[in-house]
C-alpha cells in the first residue's frame, strides 16, 4: 500500500491533493476538449437538421424526428458502446478519444436539433412572410432573417446542453478515455483514498461549468436576448 502523507486538514490529506492536482488538471483539460469538440461539431449538424426539421420536405422531417427520438430515447452510455463496438465492424477504427468525440457529438446533435427547431419556430412568422414578400425564397429567409434572430434564443439552451455534454463525458471512462472521472477513479484505486480525489474532481467540474455559464452570459449581454 502506497505511503500517504499525514499532513491533514479536516481529515483530508492535503499534501496528496496538492501532489495530484496537476494530474487532475490535465484530465480536466481533456474533458473540456472532448466536450467542446462534440458541441462544435454538433452545432453545424444541429443547425442543418434543425433547419430541415422546419422547412424540409415532410419525409425528411420525419427521418430527422426518428433520429432525434432515437438519440434522446437511448442513454448516452449505450451510444458510446454502440459506436465503440460497431465502428470497427464497419471498417472505421478510431482511438478512444475520437470514439468519445463521435459519441458525444451524436448525443449533442440530437438535442441541438430540437433547440434549433424551437428557436426557429419562436421567431414571429411575419418575419418570414415579410422576407418572402420582398422576393426571398424560404432558404434565403432562413439564412438571412430567421437564423440570426433564432441564434439569440439558442444561446441559453445550448449552454445547458454543453453542460450536459460535459457531465456525460464522464461516461467515456468505460472505454478508457483519460478524462476527469477516469483519472479520478484510477487515483482512488491506486492510492486507496476517496474524498481527497472526489472533492477536487467535483470542484473542477463546477469550475468548468461555471466558466461556461459566465461565457454564455457574456454572449447574451453582447448579442442581446430578445424578450
Amino acid at each position: 500500500m502506497p505511503m500517504i502523507s499525514h499532513a491533514t486538514i479536516l481529515g483530508l490529506d492535503t499534501a496528496f491533493m496538492q501532489e495530484q492536482l496537476p494530474t487532475l488538471l490535465g484530465a480536466a483539460a481533456i474533458t473540456l476538449q472532448l466536450s467542446s469538440l462534440a458541441v462544435l461539431i454538433g452545432i453545424p449538424l444541429g443547425l442543418l437538421l434543425g433547419s430541415l426539421r422546419v422547412i424540409g420536405p415532410f419525409w425528411i422531417q420525419r427521418l430527422i424526428q426518428v433520429f432525434v427520438d432515437f438519440v434522446r430515447g437511448v442513454p448516452p452510455l449505450v451510444h458510446i458502446a454502440l459506436i465503440y463496438f460497431a465502428l470497427p465492424r464497419l471498417g472505421l477504427v478510431l482511438d478512444e478519444f475520437w470514439t468519445g468525440v463521435a459519441a458525444l457529438t451524436i448525443v449533442a446533435a440530437g438535442y441541438e436539433v430540437e433547440i434549433v427547431r424551437a428557436a426557429l419556430e419562436s421567431v414571429d412568422p411575419g418575419q418570414e412572410e415579410a422576407a418572402m414578400a420582398v422576393g426571398m425564397d424560404r432558404q434565403m429567409a432562413l439564412i438571412w432573417i430567421l437564423l440570426p434572430q433564432a441564434f439569440k434564443r439558442m444561446i441559453p439552451p445550448l449552454t445547458n446542453e454543453l453542460a450536459n455534454v460535459i457531465k456525460a463525458s464522464s461516461l467515456l471512462s468505460v472505454i478508457s478515455v483519460t478524462e476527469l472521472t477516469k483519472v479520478g477513479n484510477d487515483l482512488i484505486f491506486e492510492h486507496f483514498v476517496v474524498a481527497e480525489v472526489l472533492i477536487p474532481v467535483a470542484i473542477l467540474y463546477v469550475l468548468i461549468v461555471s466558466l461556461l455559464t459566465r461565457t454564455s452570459r457574456w454572449l447574451e449581454s453582447h448579442i442581446g436576448i430578445p424578450t
